[in-house]
């Protein structure tokens, strides 16, 4: 079975259209549905719904955001033996927020390129529980980069990334959008407090504060 979690604080006027692209799905497989709200922050919202979670594979899926029918059919059939898979990307929404929509390609990251560069489209990914659970899940104390700060701490132990280039996430382009509408002085603290947590995993560091050893398990 296949998880899907909506993590969010408030229905902004989108999760009725995520929850519909959920039940759309094109999947042979029992899918199960996780509404997740409270007013923590989104890593705390998800690690709740992970503890609820009863599927192999979980999937993230925010509320403002929807999956092209194929989404999770394209993910199960990648994932193979791995323990992610990534894919491609497209942005919807209004004319005035998304006037020309676009596909972004996603590719098979590698570690010591992601310390630099983002390689994943964080709404594209699928995991496998076990592997969510054994790095902790989300760290609840941050208030962007989430995503890339999984990725990397997955990446940093060895566990294994695959890609499939199929569009499998629908990311919406609205008003509230904190990764693209933001001010000048915004943007800035943003990209710094991203490479923070690049530095965490910066390999010519003695200590990682993120290090786990032989994929020990970590409750969360």
């Amino acid at each position: 079975m296949i998880s899907v979690i909506i993590p969010y604080v408030e229905n902004r006027g989108f999760l009725e259209d995520a929850v519909l692209s959920v039940c759309s799905q094109n999947i042979d497989e029992d899918i199960e549905l996780l509404l997740q709200k409270s007013k923590k922050t989104q890593g705390a919202n998800v690690n709740a719904g992970l503890r609820r979670a009863r599927g192999e594979f979980i999937k993230i899926l925010h509320d403002d955001d929807m999956l092209p029918p194929n989404s999770l059919s394209d993910l199960r059939n990648a994932i193979s033996e791995n323990d992610f898979v990534c894919g491609d990307q497209e942005t919807f929404g209004d004319e005035i927020f998304c006037p020309h929509p676009q596909v972004y390609r996603g590719r098979s990251p590698d570690f010591h390129d992601m310390l630099n560069e983002n390689q994943i489209y964080g709404g594209t990914t699928l995991y496998r529980k076990s592997t969510l659970l054994a790095v902790g899940g989300y760290d609840e104390e941050l208030w962007t980069g989430e995503e890339y700060d999984l990725h990397l701490r997955l990446l940093s132990v060895g566990y294994s990334c695959t890609y499939t280039p199929h569009v499998v996430h629908k990311y919406r382009l609205h008003e509230h959008n904190k990764s693209y509408y933001m001010g000048p002085g915004e943007k800035k603290e943003r990209r710094e407090f991203i490479r923070e947590i690049a530095n965490r995993y910066n390999v010519s560091r003695v200590t990682m504060r993120y290090a786990i050893k032989d994929k020990t398990r970590k409750h969360i």
